[in-house]
């Protein structure tokens, strides 16, 4: 793996705008400390941490990554250290809200001018950006400057490049959704296996739990009516996000999931939730509604075999009265601590562990070992090609 010395208006030097820079109402100030993890927490290894804060993560990690090489010419993937997230926070709420088309020009840019051997080789192809938010925020098309997000993914430039972001459009080979990252962080191979032995001898004294909060403008939203379970059920321990505040408040969240059997992850503002991975590392297994919630998502991460890990019921199935105690009920004491194995052996791949840590396959290595994978097929692709080429050309 390369990484490109991006000049800093790419990355560090858009932190330097925390302070209400970014979005006039806001201060990311305390999300970007301990590199992207947020505001340590009392209990270790446990922090305030930021969903939109992968960038900063994924910059941090790789800078340790032990197959970084200084060699473009001896790498397989090359990856572009731009906090693109981060950066268009200016375009979708800020001053250049009007140039929100132009995102990411100046980046390709920089590449054309300075990089063109290896950025213009094979296309892009064997690049990546990692990109904090969900696809969705960079996909209005270029000749849209009136609706929602920037137009970055849609530039004939990035045609080609990879883009980890934490939600793809399923279409989309060159999209790769990744995990959110959860407030749990281990700081070393032991931590993480204290954590998973409280994991495991954790009680469990709910069926399920329902942690978030109600989506009134979304009309076919049926979170209303998993909210109405969940309060009329003796055995459902609901957390109504309205009232915690759970965007930085990790650990009430991870005692109530430490505490259930099910956990449900009803569509929210988009199909995707982080409250998927703080269920699995919680080793609650997660309830889908929806196929794009996870099953078309995190192909690196997740089993392409959902019913190992997960129970799906159909968005039609509650709109039509389905209860969902009595789906998860029906489930055999044998049959959940069978899936309550799986979802343990997950918890590794989808943590973000400190750099630190060493010897943990988490999250980002398992990022990192896709990217290496799509490089290698299509470098593999490119091979096949110009042979044929070259038989048909004596032929």
């Amino acid at each position: 793996m390369y990484m490109y010395e991006l000049p800093s208006e790419f990355n560090s030097k858009i932190l330097e705008k925390c302070s209400r820079g970014m979005v006039e109402w806001l201060d990311f100030c305390p999300h970007i400390a301990n590199q992207g993890f947020g505001q340590a927490l009392p209990a270790a290894d446990w922090y305030a941490t930021d969903a939109y804060m992968l960038e900063i993560i994924y910059h941090t990690r790789m800078k340790n990554y032990n197959c970084l090489t200084s060699d473009p010419t001896a790498a397989d993937a090359f990856f572009l250290p731009y906090y693109s997230g981060l950066d268009a926070l200016r375009f979708i709420y800020g001053a250049d809200k009007a140039r929100k088309h132009e995102h990411g020009t100046e980046l390709i840019q920089w590449l054309d001018q300075n990089a063109p051997e290896t950025w213009k080789r094979w296309g892009g192809s064997d690049h990546f950006v990692v990109m904090g938010r969900t696809a969705w925020d960079f996909a209005n098309s270029v000749d849209n400057t009136q609706g929602w997000g920037t137009s970055f993914l849609e530039l004939p430039a990035m045609t080609n490049v990879t883009a980890l972001v934490l939600e793809r459009r399923s279409w989309r080979d060159r999209e790769q959704a990744v995990p959110y990252p959860t407030g749990f962080h281990p700081s070393s191979p032991s931590r993480l296996r204290e954590w998973i032995s409280t994991v495991e001898s954790s009680p469990r004294s709910f069926l399920f739990s329902f942690i978030g909060a109600l989506r009134p403008r979304i009309a076919a939203n049926i979170r209303g009516a998993l909210f109405t379970q969940c309060q009329q059920h003796p055995s459902c321990l609901l957390l109504d996000c309205a009232q915690l505040g759970c965007s930085h408040n990790p650990q009430p969240i991870s005692e109530a999931l430490l505490n259930s059997t099910f956990c449900l992850q009803p569509v929210g503002d988009s199909f995707t939730r982080r409250s998927t991975f703080d269920s699995i590392a919680a080793g609650c297994i997660p309830v889908f509604f929806h196929n794009e919630s996870a099953y078309t998502q995190y192909m690196w991460h997740l089993p392409k075999d959902a019913s190992l890990y997960s129970v799906f019921i159909p968005e039609d199935a509650i709109r039509g009265g389905a209860m969902v105690a009595d789906v998860l009920g029906s489930y055999s004491a044998e049959k959940i601590k069978e899936m309550q194995g799986h979802v343990k052996d997950l918890i590794d791949g989808v943590l973000y562990t400190d750099a630190a840590a060493g010897g943990v396959r988490d999250a980002f290595e398992v990022s990192v070992e896709g990217m290496l994978a799509m490089a290698a097929q299509g470098r593999a692709h490119r091979q096949q090609a110009t042979v044929y080429q070259s038989q048909n050309w004596k032929d």
